[in-house]
Parts: C-alpha cells; sequence; structure tokens
C-alpha cells in the first residue's frame, strides 16, 4: 500500500507544479495538488486496498481448498485434512483466523467461509458435505471445482496484465499532453504572456488538470473491478 501512496504523491506533484508552470498560477497549482493529493488519500488508497485484499484472498481460498483436497485424498479424514491445509497457511491468514482450534469443525469451516466469501469456497463446502455422507473419490470429485478455481486464477493473472499496459499507456499519453503545455509554456513565451493575462486561461488549465485527475479515477475505478463471484465489492471487509 505504500506503493500507492508514493505514486499518488508523485502524480499529484507532477499535475501541481505542471498547473503551475502551464498557468503561472499558483493558485492553480497550489489547488490541483491538494485535490489531487486528497483523491488518492481518501478515493484510491481504500479502493486499491480492497481490490488487493480480494485478490489475496482468492489465492488464499484456492490454496486452502487445493491443499485440502489434496491432503483428504491422502489421509481420507476430514478433521486431519484440515488441520493441515490449516497449518501449511501463511502467517497473515493465521493472524486473521485465529483462536479457532476449540471450535468444532463445522464452526471453524464456518468462520473461514466467512473469511473468504467466495462462491468457490461455498461450492466446496457442500462438496465436503457430500464426500461426509457418501465417500467417494475426492479427487474425482473435486474435478470440476477445481478447474473453476484455475480459471478464475488466470482471469486474476490477465486482467492483472492488462492493468499494467494500461497504465503504460495512460501515464505515456498525459505525460505528452502535459509535456506539450509546460513546453508552449517556454516556446511561445510571448503568445503566453498574453494569454495568461487572460481570466479564462488559468481556468482553462485547470480544467484540463481536474479533467485528467478524473480520468485517472475512471481508470482506477475501471481496473480495480474485478469480477469474481461472491464477493460484494460495497460489504465491509472484516
Amino acid at each position: 500500500m505504500n506503493t500507492i501512496i508514493t505514486f499518488g504523491i508523485i502524480i499529484s506533484l507532477v499535475l501541481g507544479i505542471s498547473g503551475f508552470v502551464a498557468s503561472n498560477n499558483i493558485i492553480v497549482g497550489c489547488v490541483i495538488l491538494a485535490l489531487s493529493i486528497i483523491y488518492f488519500l481518501v478515493i484510491a488508497k481504500p479502493m486499491f486496498s480492497k481490490y488487493r485484499i480480494k485478490i489475496n484472498r482468492f489465492h488464499l481460498c484456492y490454496h486452502f481448498i487445493n491443499s485440502f483436497i489434496v491432503s483428504l485424498s491422502i489421509r481420507n479424514s476430514i478433521n486431519s485434512a484440515f488441520d493441515s491445509s490449516y497449518e501449511l497457511m501463511p502467517e497473515d491468514f493465521h493472524k486473521e483466523i485465529e483462536n479457532i482450534e476449540a471450535l468444532k469443525l463445522e464452526e471453524k469451516f464456518d468462520v473461514i467461509n466467512k473469511y473468504f466469501r467466495f462462491h468457490a469456497f461455498s461450492l466446496f463446502l457442500n462438496l465436503i458435505n457430500i464426500y461426509e455422507e457418501n465417500g467417494g473419490n475426492i479427487l474425482e470429485m473435486s474435478r470440476h471445482l477445481l478447474e473453476e478455481l484455475r480459471m478464475t486464477e488466470e482471469y486474476i493473472s490477465s486482467c492483472e496484465s492488462i492493468n499494467k499496459k494500461k497504465i503504460m499507456e495512460f501515464v505515456i499519453l498525459w505525460i505528452l499532453t502535459l509535456g506539450i503545455m509546460v513546453f508552449m509554456r517556454f516556446a511561445l513565451s510571448e503568445f503566453f504572456h498574453k494569454m495568461s493575462s487572460q481570466l479564462f486561461y488559468p481556468i482553462g488549465i485547470f480544467v484540463i488538470l481536474f479533467f485528467c485527475l478524473i480520468t485517472i479515477h475512471m481508470a482506477i475505478s475501471k481496473m480495480t473491478k474485478l469480477k469474481i463471484k461472491g464477493w460484494n465489492d460495497h460489504e465491509k471487509i472484516k
């Protein structure tokens, strides 16, 4: 998350300095700088935070289910498979899911289900109930579920790859735009001095930079809207 803050501060400084240089108006530069910093801290940071939590939890969900099924196929014991899978989870997971040792197995599954909240984990629990009642080959029974999980993992990787390309294209586009604005400030100095004395000019520069901030928000909103069954982006994350 420090990366997002650093990125936001850099973008805010670039926009603020560009606003001041292009308009020769300190007020325009300061207002754009302030709006940008507020946006990244108040809006963009929580959006990226929820996005990363969603992705990380799905990775953990996939890891837990896969480990559980492999362990169950070897041990033929749901309790042993749970203990083994739980121990293999990273330390961050244990910090979030703690004090469950004294709970019954059903209660442990319920706690973890509330943590993951994915549709795939609900299907997994249904699968375990069927196995507990009827037995069978758990590897064969879970084949479709594991395939769905694998496809979702590929979908996440694909989205992240596309996002990186889109970020590069977006950054290059606006660097060129801001560069042209600053270049005109110095290359056409006589024209600039005439224009800067007009009230509409600094207002126009402010509008352009504010539009840049709006496009940044639109890009971030699109990048962080990753659709995974069962996850509600508007639900409070615990």
